[in-house]
């Protein structure tokens, strides 16, 4: 199952690196593709537990992956603003950042998941675990840059926001229910 998770879960990547011949603007296609799954992956890494207090289905086993995948689309997503949009130039990096402060925020979620990611492993996690609950604090960054990030906002943005704050406003309660 985690493999084909894994697999559906790299899909659009692959479809991205078909089409992307035919993109009116690449770079803009690839940021989009890996910021929308980056999101995307990061939400549905809170559906297992949710699942489990709702439903009682536990899917916890699939959490890690997903969250490790959504980490990967982020880094995905950096890596072009880093290499194919600045080209390594950290000066021009630093003035589209104070042009644009969404950058920031997206870039603070970016190292809460890297921390994450980096102690996600057996050893690690024991000892980190209790950390691990900055993805919320993630989520929510990351929903801000990419809500910001838009010119316009759409039906899509909407809906996304609205399924993050769902989700995290299902833990406030559980956590205020005791």
């Amino acid at each position: 199952m985690k493999a084909f998770l894994i697999l559906l879960a790299l899909l659009p990547l692959v479809v991205a690196y078909y089409t992307l011949d035919n993109a009116i603007d690449p770079i803009k296609m690839i940021y989009n593709t890996t910021g929308i799954g980056a999101i995307l992956l990061l939400l549905l890494s809170l559906v297992p537990s949710t699942c489990k207090r709702v439903c009682g289905l536990n899917w916890l086993r699939y959490r890690k992956t997903i969250g490790l995948l959504a980490f990967a689309y982020a880094l995905l997503h950096v890596s072009v603003f880093v290499i194919l949009d600045s080209e390594f130039d950290f000066v021009t990096i630093f003035e589209k950042s104070l042009k644009k402060p969404f950058i920031y925020v997206g870039a603070i979620a970016f190292v809460i998941l890297l921390l994450m990611a980096l102690t996600s492993f057996k050893k690690l996690f024991a000892k980190f675990s209790k950390y691990h609950k900055a993805v919320y604090l993630a989520l929510a960054l990351a929903l801000l840059h990419s809500f910001w990030a838009q010119k316009v906002a759409g039906v899509f943005e909407y809906s996304v926001v609205t399924v993050g704050v769902v989700l995290l406003g299902e833990r406030v309660w559980v956590w205020r229910k005791g």
